[in-house]
């Protein structure tokens, strides 16, 4: 079963177990320990929102460890994706594709080969993230090792960039504004100190998830 199906059936498990007043709004799957996918569906109410956790076979989730580990995981994926510059992907993508036209119609085809070296990694970081996917450790190890892959690539761009001549303005423009859309963004050389960072928030949110859990917890 694709993972596009097993949010569907974990969607309508939810509906039917979840708080008889309420849809689900949204359902996040994650793996917080090898073999135990878990499906945390969130149910608006202004500010009194519910929760539930979902198994795999659609049953819901009694063991709080297993429900805080389940939110902990889901926040600090959306933190990796945050941080590493992976929801701004295409919009990054695009400023470095401009600066890559930029330098090589100035001739300079060292700054342009760095460039696209950036593009490239922004790729790859966009595709790791793209469409439904599982927070798992694994899933967190993939995305900082595609942000160390642009890290590398960006602080070789930055290079060159400080080094452009004073008589080619226009390219230096567009290689700073591709720079400075990155830092706007966030700093992938920082994702560790992020996540670690992040603990606060995170503590946070389990605490909110369980206080709106909508079963027992054991």
């Amino acid at each position: 079963m694709s993972l596009e199906a097993e949010l569907e059936s974990a969607l309508d498990a939810a509906a039917r177990l979840g708080p008889p007043d309420r849809r689900p709004d949204a359902i996040l799957p994650a793996e917080p320990h090898a073999g135990a996918r878990v499906y945390l569906a969130a149910f608006g109410g202004g500010e009194d929102v519910r929760y539930l956790a979902l198994d795999a076979e659609g049953r819901p989730v009694t063991d709080r460890t297993l429900v805080r580990d389940t939110v902990a995981m889901l926040a600090l994926a959306e933190r990796a994706d945050e941080v590493s510059g992976a929801v701004a992907a295409d919009e990054l993508e695009a400023a470095f594709a401009a600066a890559a036209a930029e330098l090589g119609g100035a001739g300079l085809a060292a700054e342009r080969d760095a460039a696209e070296a950036v593009r490239a990694a922004l790729a790859a970081l966009a595709s790791e993230a793209a469409g439904p996917r599982v927070a798992t450790p694994a899933y967190l190890d993939r995305i900082a090792a595609c942000a160390a892959e642009l890290s590398g690539a960006l602080d070789l761009f930055a290079a060159h960039a400080e080094r452009l001549p004073p008589d080619q303005a226009g390219p230096a423009a567009a290689a700073w504004r591709a720079l400075a859309a990155v830092a706007r963004t966030g700093d992938p050389a920082n994702m560790a100190t992020a996540l670690t960072a992040a603990g606060g928030a995170v503590d946070a949110l389990v605490g909110d998830v369980l206080a709106g859990y909508a079963a027992e917890l054991e």
